[in-house]
Order: C-alpha cells, then structure tokens, then sequence
C-alpha cells in the first residue's frame, strides 16, 4: 500500500478510536466500509469498478466504490474504498479476501466507520493543494440494443463495455430494463468508430447501435468539491454527491423507460 493510502487508513482506524470509550457505531450491524487492494494500478478507473461490483455484489447494496488516483504518476492509488449496506455486509466481504477477480487477488480489509475518507483532488476546495482542471472533452452517448436481455446488469455492463472499449474512453453504461443501454463515451470519431460495430456479433446476437439525438452531448464532468482542513473529504459529501448522481441515474432511466413505451 502507498504511503498516502497508509497515512488514509490511519486517520480512519483514529477516527474510528471513539467507538472503543463508549461510543456506539450506528451502522455497524448493516453497513461497512471496506478496504481492497491487489488491483494493477494502471487499470482505468471505470472497468475496475464495475469488476468490484460484481465480486461484491453478495456482500449487500453497494452504495458506493471510490478509487482514489495518482494525478501526478496518472494511476490509480493501489487501495479502493466500498460502502456496503446490509445485514452481515462486513463478515461476507472479509470472507471474499484472497478470492480473484479477474486475474488479480482480493485483498480485504475492515475500514471502520469513519469521518474521513482519502482525498481525491477532484473533491479538493479552494483552501486545498490545486486540483487537476477537468478537460473540456465532450461527452456523446450512444443507444444499443439487440444484446441478450436474460443476463445480469453488472454483466452487461461490463460486456458492453469490453466490446465497445476501442471506440473510446467509456465512462458509463446504463443498462435499462426495456432492453435498451446507452453508453456514454469520449475520444475522437468515438461515435463514428462505435456507429461501425453496428450490425456485429456479440455473444451470438446482432448488436444495433445508434447515436442519440441531439449529438453531441456537451457534458462537462463537473464535481462539487469539499475537502477538511486536512485535505481529506468528509464521507457526508461522498454520499451527497452518490445520491444525486443515483438519483439523476433512475430518473433519467424512467424517462428512456417512458420512451420506449410510446415508441412501442
């Protein structure tokens, strides 16, 4: 573990202490945060995410993953943070410690409850170290259909996400329950190079691919940033910001839902 990831897991076993004199850790019989590492540094940030969804999904609700990066070797830090909810969500995720996960070993342990989580500069407030400006990149989004709809969302997520990679940078995939995804993408000719695997196999269906209209989206990846006097980002504000981007996720999957039902 790298020397900040070390410095963060001591200010949560600190901030933790409390619950030793007497304190009482309201969430500790249904939620846990939990520590892992043993990833490859270099993956992108998004897959690996979607990888620790699926290895964790038993544990409970996963209502949060946060993999800090290395802005200035531009990696990610060798330790990601999960927030699971659900009774024994702490005791079935140690026991997944050790297992692999898609060519690498899990690594699990207990991160206590506690009031700070590592930094991540694109959380950093005006009174922190300078964070990296979000590049001005615009963000398309395309619609695929035609994929086999018996399978899991996490495991079309990542299906999808394998096969369309080389079109660009994919930094999500909704999965609807109507048989539709969008996927939202960036890079140059994304949508044209995506546009070309229209018609092509995968898993032995034909995927249709279309560009949603009006394209280009120019979506900025905008973050509201807090951080303590420490640099350190309260989990309050991880949480905040984690359920209003849920929240923005179902409501804009209830209009496409709403949608394909007038198409229909």
């Amino acid at each position: 573990m790298d020397e900040t990831a070390i410095k963060g897991l001591k200010l949560l076993e600190l901030n933790d202490s409390g619950s030793d004199s007497g304190e009482s850790n309201c969430c500790s019989s249904t939620s846990t945060t939990i520590s892992v590492e043993g990833y490859d540094t270099s993956l992108r940030r998004y897959p690996l995410k979607l990888e620790l969804e699926k290895h964790f999904a038993s544990c409970g609700e996963i209502y949060n993953i946060y993999v800090p990066r290395d802005f200035e070797r531009g990696i990610l830090k060798s330790v990601a943070f999960m927030r699971i909810e659900g009774e024994g969500a702490e005791d079935k995720a140690l026991q997944l410690s050790g297992t692999d996960v898609g060519g690498w070993t899990a690594i699990v342990k207990r991160a206590p409850y506690q009031k700070v989580f590592m930094d991540d500069p694109w959380y950093a407030g005006p009174r922190c170290a300078a964070a990296p400006a979000p590049a001005d990149t615009k963000t398309y989004r395309i619609r695929v259909t035609g994929y086999d709809t018996s399978l899991p969302k996490i495991d079309m997520q990542i299906a999808l996400y394998k096969h369309f990679s080389s079109c660009g940078s994919i930094w999500k995939v909704i999965v609807l329950s109507s048989g539709a995804a969008f996927i939202y993408l960036e890079g140059e000719r994304c949508v044209d190079k995506a546009l070309e695997l229209s018609g092509r196999n995968m898993g032995g269906l034909t995927l249709v691919v279309e560009p949603v209209v009006p394209r280009p989206e120019n979506l900025k990846r905008g973050r509201v940033r807090h951080c303590t006097t420490t640099g350190y980002t309260l989990p309050s504000t991880l949480l905040e910001v984690a359920k209003k981007k849920k929240k923005k996720m179902e409501t804009e999957m209830e209009m496409e839902k709403e949608k394909e039902k007038a198409l229909s």
